[in-house]
């Protein structure tokens, strides 16, 4: 094993968000993250340290995951006293340092109908992207929080898959 890779899947998208309920909602109801891996509330110096806060802020969090195993989770942290400045609103384009976090769908019908109504919004339309081997239908929409999330219309169990598709362009 090469020493300098950290030998695991992506553990968790750790997620600084406004709203701990409505990022909840936002990601338990409309994304299937329903499991709660770990929750708490801290004063922590090692959480402020790591988050870059002043000693003593607030960090309420959650970790969700969807069921199954313990990888690909989300985590939402909340913080406050003092909040940190909100992030410029998301749009349609992006820029270097930009996170896109994406998700397979069976059907992105249920995702647009009640993307508004958990605190998101649609950032580009639905698109069908052809490649070499297969066409899908894919949207960018963003949370509450402005984070973009990208949904695939693909059976989420071929996440599960061991391979890739190769080449695809």
């Amino acid at each position: 094993m090469n020493d300098i890779h950290p030998g695991s899947p992506l553990i968790r998208a750790a997620l600084i968000v406004r709203d701990l309920a409505c990022s909840r909602r936002f990601y338990g109801d409309l994304l299937g993250f329903t499991e709660e891996y770990a929750s708490g509330e801290t004063r922590s110096a090692a959480f402020t340290t790591l988050l870059g806060q002043p000693e003593g802020t607030l960090c309420r969090f959650q970790v969700l995951k969807q069921p199954g195993p313990c990888f690909g989770m989300i985590g939402l942290f909340e913080l406050s006293e003092p909040a940190p400045a909100a992030a410029p609103p998301p749009s349609a384009t992006v820029a270097s340092g930009n996170v896109v976090l994406v998700f397979y769908a069976a059907d992105l019908d249920p995702f647009i109908a009640r993307v508004e109504a958990y605190g998101g919004h649609l950032l580009a339309p639905v698109v069908d992207l052809a490649s070499r081997n297969r066409s899908q239908r894919e949207l960018v929409a963003c949370d509450p929080d402005g984070v973009r999330v990208n949904l695939i219309e693909r059976d989420p169990a071929e996440a599960l898959r061991t391979h890739g598709p190769g080449r695809v362009f």
